[in-house]
Parts: C-alpha cells; sequence; structure tokens
C-alpha cells in the first residue's frame, strides 16, 4: 500500500476466510496435488511418506466442510473497496477472518507460524 501512495494510487486488501469455491474444492485439490506426488522424486516421496498426502486430503476436505459457501461477504468488501468515496485500507471477509486470521496479522511471524 506505501508503496503506491506516491503515485496517488489507493489499495485496499481484501483478505477473505474460507468461502467454497472451485478453487478449494477437495476433489479439484486432492486430484491436483496427487499428479504433483506423482511427478516427485521417488526419495522425495520416500522422505514425506504417503502418509502426508493422505493428511492433506482430509484437512482439504475439513476445510471445505468448515467453508461458507455464501460468498457476499466477499463480494460486499469488494464493492465497498471500489465505489466508496473512503475506503479502507484493508476488509475481512467471513468469521474465521475476522476471528483469526486478522488477530494473526498482528502477531510475530514466528507465532503466527507456529498456529
Amino acid at each position: 500500500r506505501r508503496e503506491m501512495r506516491p503515485f496517488g494510487v489507493r489499495v485496499s486488501i481484501i483478505e477473505p476466510g474460507g468461502f467454497r469455491t472451485a478453487m478449494t474444492d477437495p476433489a479439484t485439490l486432492v486430484k491436483g496435488f496427487e499428479r504433483l506426488w506423482e511427478g516427485l522424486p521417488a526419495e522425495t516421496r520416500a522422505a514425506y511418506g504417503r502418509r502426508y498426502l493422505e493428511t492433506y486430503t482430509k484437512s482439504s476436505v475439513l476445510l471445505y466442510r468448515l467453508s461458507s459457501p455464501r460468498l457476499s461477504p466477499v463480494i460486499g468488501a469488494a464493492q465497498h473497496a471500489l465505489l466508496a468515496r473512503s475506503p479502507r485500507g484493508r476488509y475481512t471477509a467471513g468469521w474465521d477472518a475476522r476471528f483469526l486470521f486478522l488477530p494473526l496479522s498482528y502477531c510475530p511471524a514466528w507465532l503466527s507460524d507456529a498456529v
């Protein structure tokens, strides 16, 4: 944001939480991840183990279930950022972004990485 200020460009950051979209669909994610997995060298696959792939699959399904099917908070934030006379510098969309990601953005990197 600061880099663009001298040029008169205002930047608004939209930080969405988890929403159900084609990009977060577990079937698509897992299929792509498995394709990448098969392209890895055998020693890399051995280092991570097949369990890594299974854990990723389970977590992507869980995250999808916890995600909101309503995209209106993200659309509303984008609409406000584009059309408001005085847009905010940062928007959070979704309960998880508001209560988890926003507080983490103020924490030191080592703490947010651990969480």
